[in-house]
């Protein structure tokens, strides 16, 4: 079976009649919205594009993060937001493609209340452990899952992650308490300490704990290598056939042409942060 987990990492502006035109856009401070915490692959993806944005257009880019319940606070706030593109929505599939597959009502519509802007990076994910765990590959992960059913246990910051977790388990035939949190940090924090066993992260919020005896990486769910953890297998060369998560970042443009502009001119500029990031530009 192919695992082929596609994140639409998008930036996402809300409700594309705006009042201003081309000529004066932006005359004012711009919000990004992020619904995963600080330190998330995707809140350090959008403080590297606010960076680039502010020199750019000459005014203020924030970050704001608001975490928690899916995804569905930060979406629920964007989609409130006034349509005049001050606000910024950096969305995923978790949000974007996975919550309206899983969840019956949402406070949000993803086609009516969010026009898209364009670009598209990729990203990948590592498979993680605890540097506690007395385990230095995928196979000898899945042999402890399998002789300690009790104790086994999986922790995600989005939908993506729990997927992974679960397909994984799936493929071993193995079992593991599931645990949910409001974002990403938190949960490797608690593999850390060892409350959780494995998780599937993305590789910009993984790299700054591997090596310092805090994490390892048994795996990447990229199909190759990827460049800053060459030492790391990828799932197939560490035993999991069929095991691929790729995360895009997509910007499609559209209006403002002001806003679209700069990411057609600017994408070279941001394109080397990124890629330092752990994510791949197109």
């Amino acid at each position: 079976m192919m695992l082929r987990v596609m994140t639409f990492l998008v930036l996402t502006l809300v409700n594309p009649s705006l009042a201003q035109t081309t000529e004066s856009f932006p005359t004012r401070p711009i919000k990004m919205v992020v619904p995963f915490g600080p330190g998330s692959g995707t809140d350090t993806v959008a403080r590297v594009v606010a960076q680039q944005m502010q020199t750019y257009l000459g005014q203020p880019v924030t970050v704001e993060n608001r975490a928690g319940a899916n995804g569905f606070i930060g979406a629920e706030a964007v989609a409130r937001s006034a349509p005049d593109g001050y606000t910024v929505f950096v969305t995923s599939a978790s949000i974007h493609s996975l919550n309206p597959r899983l969840f019956k009502t949402l406070p949000y519509d993803t086609e009516r209340d969010f026009a898209h802007v364009g670009g598209v990076m990729e990203a990948y994910y590592t498979l993680l452990v605890g540097d506690a765990l007395p385990v230095k590959n995928v196979q000898e992960l899945s042999a402890w899952l399998k002789a300690h059913p009790d104790s086994a246990s999986y922790g995600w910051g989005a939908t993506v992650g729990q997927i992974a977790g679960a397909t994984f388990l799936k493929q071993i035939n193995a079992g593991a308490t599931g645990v949910p949190y409001k974002s990403s940090p938190q949960a490797v924090t608690d593999l850390i300490g060892g409350q959780i066993k494995f998780m599937f992260n993305d590789v910009t919020t993984s790299k700054a704990h591997l090596g310092k005896q805090r994490l390892k990486a048994l795996a990447v769910t990229a199909l190759e290598r990827i460049v800053g953890l060459e030492d790391v297998p990828t799932m197939a060369q560490a035993g999991i056939a069929d095991f691929e998560m790729t995360t895009w970042v997509g910007m499609l443009v559209k209006t403002p042409e002001a806003f679209a502009q700069y990411m057609r001119d600017d994408q070279k500029r941001w394109a080397k942060k990124i890629s330092e990031a752990g994510v791949k530009p197109e």
